[in-house]
This record gives structure tokens, C-alpha cells and sequence, in this order.
């Protein structure tokens, strides 16, 4: 396994990074809108809209969520979203991870590996975010505890997602109560009711003249209260985590002096591994991340003004 790629202190891109979100989404912590890429197990692209939900380990307050949460004393710089195991994106980020998962590993639990690009255009900042990296998919009933747990997706989540995670300054140990359970029930609550409700929805994708499961519970329209309570809503709920292995962001602020900049994790850290950050650019390398600035082709980058 390798080491951590930032053990001790954020990725140099991260508090830009987060800020920028926090003005696309009004200053509520999460909600900005991304696309995400993924490939199919046969290599065709595929892109679709998907909402920022915090950053895995740090939730974002909900004054509607009274759940009890874990103790702050996690961070990391990995993106969540959230999204329903029958969705294509969960069998793509499956199938195309190193252990190769079928459609029915996707529907079951947690797992994935895949690789995905996250695209994020903060228009406040005229700023466009590209993360790229692996993408990790967590069930609420097999993450943590009994029986259902112990199986080799499971095992991989918990361990290259706490390769990303820190402790907070002022916590030197690790919590041993801290739960990945919780943390899954939490984001399904910060969730509206509506937005809940969609995860007892019809398969996605499925001919409505097919029909639903009605004895299951489907049914569009409908909301949804806890988690604990919902054994559909439960069955196909997903919290999906992004460890950023190279990120880049392009500033169009001034297009006359349009900057695109790049980090790189280390291969030693677990990434791709790549240039070491020039002296004269001014990009603050940290420990397992190299910087570096490269050209734009600023007549693309002006259709984006």
C-alpha cells in the first residue's frame, strides 16, 4: 500500500480549490455542479452532471440534519458526490476498477477503483478544475460491522481512502468510535427529502412501460425520511469518493495572461508521478505533489468567457 499522500497537511491546490467551490455553490459548503467522467468496460466515454456534496471525512453542515455525526477530527482532500447503485456510472466505475466487478458487485455494495475525471467551471472566478483520479463507492451496509462486511471491496475502500485521510490539528490520535456507517447516513440525510425519495425511484434507465415494483416500494415522486427507515432508499443509496491523483486548474481571469497549472501525486504516493515544479513558475510544491505551469491554447479557453 502507499504511503499518504498528503499526511500531515492539505494538497497545495485544495484551499483554492474549496474556496472556489464554496463561491459556485453560495457559500453553502457544497451543491456546486461538476461533470463526471467515467469509461465503460469496453471504452466508450461517458459524461453526465453531478453534484459537489463536501469534501469525504469533513460534512458539510445541514441546520435540517440531526443525525448524530461523527467527531471532527478527520479531513481530506478527496471530493463526494452521491448516486444510486443501479446508475450506469456505479457499473462503469465497477467494471473498469483492478478487481474487474460485474453488474451485480456494483448493485451490492461497496467497491469500484475506476478511473474518472471531475470537471468543475466556477464561473465567480472564471476558473475551470480538472480531478483526476480514482473513484471509490460506499454502501451503507457493508462498510462497517457484521458479516456482510468482510469482503474484498470493503477492505480496499476503508484502505485507499485512509491512505487520504488525516487527522485534524489538535487531534494526534486516531478515533477509533469514528464511523464509516455514520458518515454514510449522514450525507443520505443532508440530502432534501425529495432528493432522498429518488433513490425509491424505478430503475433508472427503465422503460416506464415496464412497469415498477410496487410491492418493493418504487415509485416515483415519493420522499424519503432516515435512511434507518428506508430499506429501498438504503438498498440503492452510494456514497462515491474521488482521490485526486493529478489536478489541474485553468485561470481565465485575465485571458490575455490565461495560467493552467498542474499537480501531480507522486508515484511514490500512489499517482501518476510527473514533472517537479520549476523554481522560476512560483507553484508551491508539497510533499508528494509536483507543480508546474503549461501552456494554454487560449483561442479554446475564450469560448468559455
Amino acid at each position: 500500500m502507499s504511503p499518504h499522500p498528503t499526511s500531515t497537511t492539505t494538497a497545495p491546490w485544495k484551499q483554492k480549490f474549496q474556496e472556489h467551490l464554496e463561491k459556485s455553490a453560495g457559500n453553502r459548503g457544497a451543491g456546486a455542479e461538476f461533470m463526471l467522467a467515467t469509461v465503460t468496460k469496453d471504452g466508450f466515454p461517458r459524461v453526465r452532471t453531478c453534484i459537489f456534496r463536501g469534501f469525504w471525512a469533513t460534512l458539510p453542515e445541514n441546520e435540517h440534519n440531526k443525525l448524530p455525526k461523527n467527531a471532527p477530527i478527520y479531513e481530506s482532500d478527496c471530493p463526494t458526490f452521491t448516486t444510486d447503485a443501479r446508475m450506469s456510472k456505479t457499473f462503469d466505475i465497477f467494471a473498469t476498477g483492478k478487481g474487474k466487478g460485474d453488474l451485480a458487485q456494483s448493485r451490492s455494495g461497496s467497491g469500484g477503483g475506476g478511473p474518472v475525471e471531475a470537471v468543475y467551471w466556477v464561473k465567480d472566478t472564471n476558473t475551470q478544475w480538472r480531478v483526476r483520479g480514482k473513484c471509490w463507492i460506499i454502501g451503507p451496509d457493508d462498510i462497517e460491522g457484521g458479516e456482510e462486511a468482510q469482503n474484498s471491496g470493503t477492505v480496499t475502500v476503508k484502505a485507499e481512502l485512509g491512505r487520504y485521510m488525516r487527522t485534524k490539528e489538535g487531534h494526534a490520535e486516531q478515533n477509533k468510535d469514528w464511523s464509516w456507517k455514520c458518515e454514510t447516513e449522514n450525507h443520505f440525510e443532508n440530502l432534501s427529502p425529495m432528493m432522498r425519495g429518488s433513490f425509491k425511484n424505478p430503475e433508472p434507465g427503465k422503460a416506464l412501460d415496464l412497469g415498477k415494483d410496487e410491492q418493493a416500494g418504487e415509485g416515483l415522486g415519493q420522499k424519503a425520511g432516515h435512511l434507518s427507515d428506508e430499506p429501498l432508499a438504503r438498498k440503492n443509496f452510494r456514497v462515491c469518493v474521488i482521490t485526486p491523483e493529478q489536478v489541474e486548474a485553468v485561470d481565465l481571469t485575465d485571458p490575455a495572461n490565461a495560467k493552467r497549472q498542474v499537480w501531480t501525486l507522486a508515484e511514490e504516493a500512489g499517482g501518476p508521478g510527473g514533472r517537479q515544479p520549476s523554481e522560476t513558475i512560483g507553484l508551491q510544491a508539497r510533499k508528494g505533489w509536483s507543480a508546474v505551469e503549461v501552456s494554454l491554447n487560449l483561442d479554446m479557453s475564450l469560448h468559455i468567457l
